[in-house]
């Protein structure tokens, strides 16, 4: 049913669903117990008859002024004693009936033929009440009283018509039947009107999330309050769109650099192509100053284009390293061996203090990488050293890489690691760069080797002094698939 597809009246439905089943469970419990108030006082009344017919008979029985033998006595009883809307039967011990109490307009008229079928009832089920009817067909509350007096036995049936307690009885019964449904009636307009009072913030959250696509990301949902189930559900929901629209900038901000990147030296290359096509005398000198600015270009290229596939691979999530057992002492000092012919070149000077033997078992490719692409970013900046230390701490690896240029300025620190970030754009082409591509990946691809050896890279301190960077790794943790 088409009703039954919104969530309000779903939740409407169970709701009064479960309250009608309730109210049901105490309404039954409720006239069950109201029958049984009903009855034992019926059976208090009854028992309270027969204990006064006993007690006046007694009396008469007892009278010091004039002897009477005990069929007199209860012949007496049965002539004084009344009882509205009671009757009392008296049998003798072989079950003959003797006599009954006198019938006025308002008391029960039952045959003694009905009266002996009651006490035989009560003989033979040793019950001191139970239901009996007439035969008309009347209910009346039968209650059995034997007793003792003068040396016989007695029984006594007392009665009384249930017409007062059934009037009553079904006075509550109707009263329940019309109660009830109107109760569920009001409880499901009051129930759908506040499940859809609770639901009127999802149903605008959803209005407004259907109106968010990528090129409006920055808009949040309305919160109402944080505290509830609704409002922290509003705010993951906002923290989510947050995440998003920060991977979306990303993503456009590294296509429009990475672009910009690449613009650059193709755009060279083809001008360089485009002046030899066009110049036919040309000396042979002029083509091979043409061929090595196209050749280093296409080298830059290269080394943009290694480092992009290079952060694709680690945003895909599914890279595995190759692991193997290698000496990080021994990478370090290649690739300080590597750079000291550019740094001489430069005036740069590179020393490498190690202690001790660095064993670990890691992705020797990346870390040789990670280690070439910090020295060259040093190198790019120092004005006469840098220095490299390596030791073994708290059960890890510490490798300080530190220069004496300018540093890097408070305000960029924070920047240092993002994608595509230089903090002079001027130096994108440095001539003192070994491999670097100078689009401002290396610290990023930098930071991501450290993090994939469950280690960090962090710029330690950054001054006018000079720059160190460190890189720690952990001695015996395994790496992890970033």
């Amino acid at each position: 049913m088409k009703i039954f597809k919104s969530a309000r009246s779903r939740l409407t439905f169970l709701y009064v669903a479960v309250l009608a089943l309730i109210l049901a469970i105490l309404g039954v419990l409720a006239y069950v117990i109201f029958t049984s108030s009903i009855y034992d006082q019926t059976d208090r009344a009854l028992s309270e008859v027969g204990t006064s017919f006993e007690t006046t008979a007694r009396r008469h029985f007892e009278d010091v002024q004039e002897q009477k033998n005990v069929s007199e006595a209860l012949s007496h009883t049965a002539e004084d004693v009344s009882f509205k809307n009671y009757k009392v039967f008296v049998f003798s011990q072989t079950r003959k009936f003797l006599w009954q109490t006198r019938t006025l307009e308002a008391e029960p008229n039952i045959s003694t033929d009905t009266a002996q079928r009651w006490l035989n009832e009560f003989t033979s089920s040793e019950e001191a009440n139970l239901d009996g009817f007439s035969n008309d067909r009347e209910l009346f509350r039968v209650h059995y009283h034997p007793f003792k007096m003068g040396g016989s036995s007695f029984y006594l049936i007392v009665i009384h018509p249930l017409d007062e307690q059934k009037a009553y009885l079904r006075q509550i019964r109707n009263a329940m039947l019309l109660i009830v449904p109107v109760a569920l009636l009001l409880t499901s307009f009051g129930g759908y009107f506040l499940a859809q009072k609770s639901f009127a913030p999802i149903a605008e959250m959803s209005e407004k999330a259907a109106h968010i696509h990528s090129t409006n990301l920055y808009e949040r949902l309305p919160i109402e309050n944080e505290e509830d189930e609704l409002g922290r559900l509003a705010k993951t929901f906002n923290d989510l769109l947050a995440r998003l629209n920060r991977s979306f900038e990303q993503q456009k901000r590294f296509m429009a650099d990475a672009s910009h990147e690449l613009r650059t030296p193709v755009s060279i290359v083809r001008g360089e192509a485009e002046v030899s096509l066009t110049k036919q005398d040309r000396d042979v000198s002029e083509y091979q100053e043409t061929i090595a600015i196209m050749q280093k270009e296409s080298e830059r290229m290269s080394r943009i284009i290694e480092d992009l596939f290079t952060l694709a691979r680690a945003d895909s999530g599914a890279f595995v390293p190759a692991l193997s057992s290698i000496f990080v002492d021994d990478i370090l000092a290649d690739t300080v061996r590597a750079f000291r012919t550019l740094g001489k070149k430069h005036d740069v000077s590179i020393s490498y203090s190690q202690n001790g033997d660095m064993p670990l078992e890691a992705d020797e490719f990346l870390l040789r990488r990670l280690f070439t692409n910090l020295i060259d970013n040093s190198l790019k900046h120092a004005r006469s050293k840098i220095e490299i230390e390596s030791s073994m701490k708290d059960g890890q690896y510490e490798i300080r890489i530190s220069d004496d240029g300018p540093g890097i300025p408070l305000d960029k620190q924070d920047h240092i690691f993002e994608r595509f970030y230089r903090v002079d754009k001027s130096r994108s082409s440095n001539s003192k760069s070994l491999v670097g591509s100078g689009a401002g990946l290396g610290l990023s691809i930098s930071k991501w080797i450290a993090e994939l050896h469950n280690g960090r890279l962090k710029l330690s301190k950054s001054d006018s002094n000079g720059t160190v960077f460190k890189v720690v790794l952990p001695l015996n943790q395994a790496t992890r698939t970033i």
